[in-house]
């Protein structure tokens, strides 16, 4: 009989506990689907349509740059904005194959296609680099609120959470449209002096707003160094009116990818907290946090620290028999938070 140190039988319990948190996880929680549907997404029919590209040349060779080593020419890669990597893979097949063994482009592409999709469509992409997004990928709490954050600033490539852009908490963005009638003559667009994100065409926030038209938008962040005139009371609330829906325009989802178990997590819901907010409203008995707790996202750790304590989560696993059996959910839960299909009005072809 083979014997076991304790190193193995402690491996082994902490594998057993995480198989029976993520049983715990898959029955009692979901994702907040709704939520992505409210930003800048694409029909994921589209991806492969940017992923592969159009390959201009056939040849198998890259030139001068055959003779250096294949590490140097990574270590070029990541110097090279999004864009520009994408436009040198699409040189030829062989440079398409050494793109795809680049260092983090198969983690991105793996798990974060959409979001790369959305970040060459709106053609922010010139503004940073496959580093960049990586840093992002890898990071999971929103930066301004320090919540679970499913999704990315696409104007400074900040992680953030649904929450911080539902309530306006997003650093402030603006029609380039505003910018060019307040700026002063000056040489230079400001297209080529700060990032601009050039919006899809979709529907925006949990109202479901439908924009046909793309629109141009950059933070007001960079607004201070472009000289300006100064907006009256009567333009600046014109101003105010037309950024309502920017935040959504310019925010994607994008999960977060654990590089030390190399889980990927989109955030989660508790199934029990909507239960219970259903039963608060039939008896007219709804607390001012009970959305709030509907609306939370959590990590997988902090879904299991809130599951302690959710009672009604404690049901859904109990009347399931602990994973076994398929218990009864809300309808707001299994459609993931939205009841009306969102068809994507974006086209790739449109420009």
């Amino acid at each position: 009989m083979p014997s076991y140190g304790s190193g193995q039988a402690a491996t082994s319990l902490d594998e057993s506990e995480k198989v029976h948190e993520m049983e715990i996880i898959r029955i009692a929680s979901y994702h907040r689907r709704g939520f992505d549907l409210a930003v800048a997404w694409t029909n994921p029919r589209e991806h492969d349509r940017v992923l592969l590209g159009t390959i201009r040349d056939t040849s198998a060779t890259l030139g001068n740059l055959q003779c250096l080593p294949l590490e140097i020419i990574h270590e070029i890669f990541l110097l090279l904005d999004i864009r520009a990597l994408f436009n040198f893979r699409h040189i030829n097949r062989r440079a398409q194959q050494i793109v795809t063994v680049a260092c983090g482009y198969k983690a991105v592409v793996t798990h974060a296609l959409e979001t790369l999709c959305i970040i060459l469509r709106t053609t922010i992409a010139s503004w940073f680099t496959l580093s960049d997004l990586l840093k992002v990928l890898y990071t999971r709490d929103c930066h301004l609120c320090g919540s679970f954050g499913g999704f990315i600033f696409l104007p400074s490539f900040m992680r953030c959470c649904f929450f911080c852009i539902q309530e306006d908490s997003l650093p402030p963005v603006l029609p380039l449209s505003i910018v060019k009638k307040s700026a002063k003559s000056r040489p230079g667009h400001p297209n080529t002096l700060v990032p601009i994100v050039k919006s899809l065409p979709g529907i925006y926030s949990m109202d479901e707003i439908v924009r046909k038209r793309r629109v141009q938008i950059m933070s007001a962040e960079y607004f201070g160094r472009l000289p300006l005139h100064k907006a009256d009371d009567r333009t600046r609330a014109t101003q105010e009116k037309e950024t309502e829906l920017l935040r959504y325009m310019v925010t994607t989802s994008l999960p977060y990818l654990n590089t030390e178990t190399g889980v990927i997590q989109n955030g989660i819901s508790c199934s029990g907290c909507q239960i219970a907010l259903e039963k608060a409203l039939r008896s007219s008995r709804t607390g001012p946090s009970s959305c709030a707790l509907r609306d939370k996202v959590y990590s997988y750790d902090e879904f299991m620290q809130h599951f302690r304590e959710c009672r009604e989560a404690q049901k859904l696993w109990e009347l399931s028999n602990q994973g076994v059996d398929v218990a009864k959910i809300s309808e707001f839960v299994r459609r993931r938070g939205y009841f009306k299909k969102r068809d994507v009005i974006m086209s790739f072809h449109s420009q």
